[in-house]
């Protein structure tokens, strides 16, 4: 330093500085060099240590100065106050708090006692909504087409498009829709279109709706009384009116339901007095009463329950013994139901005790006091029995009120019902379960011949189908285990009605049983499920609102159900030809008294048919149409119209099948001891009716078309709908319909309802014959029956023509013989009566 100079001041302890600061501070940015890792660390040692050597006091030069410890620097991922989740649970998003994002379960969710739940990102949901899609898509698919045989026709259609072309839509005026459509006569509601309390003789018809032969005699009566073309095409093809009864101003008249009605309620039922209610015939003649009840109607209207009954009647014979009232009336019942049958067979001559039965059953049970006590399953019975007579009387009026008390007294005591008690004995609970379905089958049977609503369904009841099996056969291990375990009865004797597609390929329990009663009646009562559903669905009036398009869903779905039930009758019992469709008879056997098991047979095939005969009718004459616009030709070649054409074919066929039942030539005796006698008269008026609005419809056509063989295109012949008939359809229509003829004439002869019934028929006939060159010469003819049928209208209880033929009969209007062929097709259930002691089955 100069000495010259006075010395710097300084602020602080002086630095080091290095000797190369002076060309740091002229080149502050050098030249970079090479990295060298080793070099670098070498001079960063020696720097350091040096450095170090020199900042500790008191150390010598060149000393190493010792090792002082570094602290080790924070954790880096030391978060200073709360950390924010990437996605918030689900109870903390409503809530919209602060979620820290624990899992399983954040602290908010574990604080408040709530599931927690984290919902996964779009991405994911859509990937698992569009996978849970494809199922639903996938279940839908396979939905659709297990429904594409079960639905109507149109619908299954329109499945098979929809799945077809998935994208395309459906056009909206799809070919035909109910509004320009119809199901022939049963388009509109059922209504009255007169005062059925003017008269006595419109009160005793009462009312006929429109499933009932009546109103289709009506009908018909209507169609062929018109002279005038123009009237007639409007009642054939209809108009915007509801009913063809809207031409009564053209007509002038109309017959109404009474003059159409060929039953016999308009005639009185006279009491025999003085009457002993307590007498009873001879042990010989009541034999024989009990054996034609038990032979030919117990088995399909069993009551009683057989072998109690059986037992009851030998000790009431054999010890004088005095069983109560209510017995002795249904023990009456019995011989009446019995004597009518003897009637049948024997002819005009024989007893006509049955009134005097019928007299005393009413002072022993059916007097004013019992009407207003409580009623007993006695009462029940003899309700029932009194019905059955009355429709062997031809009193389908008189049956139908009868039935109704019977029916409402089963429900009043809860026989429609399974009974679990574990105090009654299961051959009790099954006479139950028998008496239930008699009552419901013989509801089904008037229902079907008056038209009326019913007042049970398939739904009412809860009862099982009765057992196959006679009741000495209950203790066997197999019909045990069917009454212990309720399930295995309901898996096994499922009715057709309810069962599915994998019940009725399964090997059927009941196809091991063999042919017994009871067999038989299951079967009947099977059949006549279909049936009155069928009618509950198809002519009721909810089922008419709902458009012709589910009515003809009903009908393909019931004449299913019809053909399973035909592919289940055991070939003993079988009516048809096999392997040759429901069709084809097998007359042979059918016809032949000595045949095994015919009587069953037949008694099947008539109501099965009858049941075809119901379920095709709607489509028999579908030519009414609201719409003013004709119908194109591709319109009436639609899915729609096939079906109706087809189903209206089968109309035609089952009544030509029904009338084949029959011998060709009529014989009394084989319809006695085959044919349910009761019911006879109304499948056979079924079968003809219908034949004769095939062949009415027919004569116009041809009328109509001789007098305008180039019809324009509006006109009503091309409106038509109707299913053409061929010349051998038509030759076969007019053969069965002159067969139906013959039967009715000769039952005529001792039967005044199948009197009434040819006489308005053959009224009918000369009226289309003209039209179709049908040639009446070889026809029967009903002359001889104009004044007997007007003596029968006009008796009155004072009278009482009731069947001996001789001239002083009692009034009843039987001037042949009185047969009493009623109607029924027959199933009726085993009962227990009370025994002499009073207890009740």
């Amino acid at each position: 330093m100069d000495p010259s100079q006075p010395p710097e001041k300084t602020l602080g302890p002086r630095l080091n500085l290095p000797d190369n600061f002076g060309s740091l501070l002229q080149n502050p940015y050098p030249t970079p060099h090479s990295f060298s890792p080793s070099a670098s660390a070498s001079a960063l040692s020696q720097n350091y240590q040096s450095n170090v050597s020199s900042s500790v006091p008191g150390s010598a030069p060149g000393t190493v100065a010792p090792k002082v410890a570094i602290p080790r620097l924070p954790p880096t991922d030391v978060s200073h106050g709360r950390r924010r989740s990437a996605r918030a649970c689900e109870p903390c998003r409503q809530r919209k708090i602060k979620c820290d994002g624990l899992r399983p379960s954040c602290s908010q969710c574990i604080y408040h006692h709530q599931q927690c739940a984290y919902e996964d990102v779009k991405r994911v949901r859509d990937q698992k909504r569009l996978g849970s899609l494809a199922k639903r898509v996938e279940a839908y698919e396979s939905l659709l087409r297990d429904l594409e045989g079960e639905v109507d026709l149109e619908t299954a259609r329109k499945i098979r498009r929809i799945m077809k072309n998935p994208g395309k839509p459906l056009p909206k005026n799809d070919d035909g829709s109910d509004s320009d459509s119809s199901m022939g006569s049963l388009e509109a509601i059922d209504q009255v279109d007169e005062d059925l309390n003017r008269s006595e003789g419109t009160r005793a018809a009462g009312f006929f709706g429109k499933n009932s032969e009546i109103q289709w005699m009506r009908k018909l009566d209507v169609g062929t009384s018109m002279q005038n073309p123009d009237s007639a095409a409007s009642f054939y093809f209809g108009s915007n009116q509801d009913a063809p009864f809207a031409q009564q101003p053209q007509l002038g008249r109309v017959n109404s339901t009474s003059m159409m009605d060929y039953h016999l309620d308009n005639l009185d039922i006279p009491l025999i007095e003085p009457c002993n209610p307590l007498a009873v015939p001879s042990r010989k003649l009541a034999d024989r009463y009990i054996h034609a009840f038990l032979t030919y109607v117990h088995p399909t209207f069993g009551a009683i329950r057989l072998t109690t009954f059986i037992s009851q009647y030998q000790m009431f014979f054999e010890n004088a013994s005095s069983p109560p009232v209510k017995w002795l009336a249904i023990l009456n019942m019995i011989f009446a139901i019995g004597c009518r049958y003897t009637r049948l067979v024997d002819g005009p001559d024989s007893s006509d005790d049955d009134l005097i039965f019928l007299t005393r059953a009413r002072h022993l049970g059916l007097h004013s006091k019992v009407l207003f006590e409580h009623t007993d399953l006695q009462q029940i019975q003899l309700e029932l029995l009194v019905a059955i007579y009355l429709l062997c009387l031809g009193q389908v009026n008189r049956a139908s009120k009868f039935s109704n008390m019977a029916l409402r007294s089963a429900l009043s005591l809860g026989i429609n019902l399974r009974l679990t008690d574990n105090r009654t004995q299961d051959a009790a609970k099954e006479a139950r379960g028998r008496l239930w379905w008699s009552i419901y089958s013989i509801e089904h049977l008037i229902t079907s011949m008056t038209g009326r609503a019913s007042c049970v369904g398939e739904g009412v009841c809860s009862v099982p189908p009765p057992l196959p099996c006679e009741e000495d056969n209950f203790s066997q291990p197999g019909v045990q285990h069917l009454f212990q375990d309720p399930n295995l009865r309901d898996s096994q004797l499922t009715s057709t009605l309810f069962e599915s597609s994998t019940q009725f390929n399964s090997q059927a329990w009941i196809s091991t049983c063999a042919p017994c009663p009871s067999l038989f009646f299951n079967f009947l009562v099977d059949l006549n499920l279909i049936t009155h559903a069928l009618m509950n669905k198809v002519y009721s009036i909810e089922g008419l609102r709902k458009g012709p398009s589910q009515i003809e869903y009903h009908v393909s779905k019931f004449g299913t159900r019809m053909d399973r039930w035909l592919d289940k009758i055991p070939p003993f019992y079988q009516f048809t030809s096999p392997e040759a469709g429901p069709w084809h008879l097998n007359h042979s056997k059918l016809h032949d008294l000595s045949a095994t098991f015919v009587r069953e047979s037949v008694c099947l095939a008539m109501s099965y048919y009858s049941a075809r005969i119901a379920l095709c009718r709607p489509c028999l004459t579908h030519i009414h149409t609201q719409s003013s616009q004709p119908r194109s030709p591709e319109t009436s070649g639609t899915p729609r119209a096939q079906f109706r054409a087809d189903t209206a074919t089968q109309c035609l066929q089952a009544s030509s099948a029904m009338i084949s039942i029959l011998p060709e030539t009529p014989n009394m005796s084989w319809l006695a001891r085959t044919a349910p006698w009761w019911g006879v008269l109304h499948f056979l008026m079924q079968a003809t009716t219908a034949l004769l609005l095939c062949l009415s419809y027919c004569s116009y056509t041809r009328t109509k078309n001789s007098r305008s063989p180039d019809p324009t295109p509006g006109s009503p012949a091309l409106l038509a709908n109707y299913p053409p008939l061929q010349e051998t359809d038509l030759s076969t229509a007019i053969a069965s319909a002159k067969k139906a003829m013959h039967w009715l004439h000769v039952t005529a002869s001792v039967d005044p309802a199948a009197r009434r019934a040819f006489m308005l028929c053959e009224g009918i006939v000369k009226r289309i014959a003209p039209g179709l060159d049908i040639d009446l010469r070889d026809w029967p003819d009903g002359n001889g029956f104009a004044e007997a049928i007007r003596a029968s209208r006009s008796s009155s209880g004072n009278g009482n023509d009731y069947g001996n033929g001789n001239g002083n009969g009692k009034g009843y209007g039987y001037e042949g013989n009185g047969s009493g062929i009623g109607r029924e097709s027959g199933m009726e259930a085993f009962e227990e009566l009370i025994d002499f002691e009073g207890g009740v089955f």
